[in-house]
């Protein structure tokens, strides 16, 4: 019963350090996609309500089913939520896009502390 007992112990820590990977690695992935996300609102110069720009002319449109299926999973969908959650980016009365610097730095400054 002990060989059992200890097999049964190692299985549950596996899947215990196996959650806290996938979860640690989520993390590190929609924190990556987070800077890609406002690369490309530097690189198409949308950061103002003036040059607000659609998800389309950003590349930021949401994968059909198809191409959900066939590639790998995309993290910028959720980092495009996260910031303007965060107000970080906002979308003027047509839907365009653009991103605010001054609430981007002011967020950048609060996440260096915390470290």
């Amino acid at each position: 019963m002990t060989g059992n007992n200890g097999t049964v112990l190692l299985v549950l820590i596996a899947m215990v350090i196996a959650l806290v990977g996938s979860l640690y690695i989520r993390t590190l992935l929609t924190r990556r996609a987070i800077f890609k996300v406002i690369e490309i609102f530097h690189q198409y110069r949308a950061l103002g309500i003036k040059d607000a720009k659609t998800r389309r002319e950003l590349g930021l449109e949401r994968p059909d089913f198809f191409q959900k299926m066939m590639r790998p999973r995309d993290y910028k969908q959720y980092a495009l939520q996260i910031l303007m959650k965060r107000d970080i980016i906002l979308a003027d009365e047509e839907g365009k896009l653009y991103l605010l610097e001054e609430r981007l730095d002011q967020t950048l400054r609060r996440e260096s502390k915390k470290e």
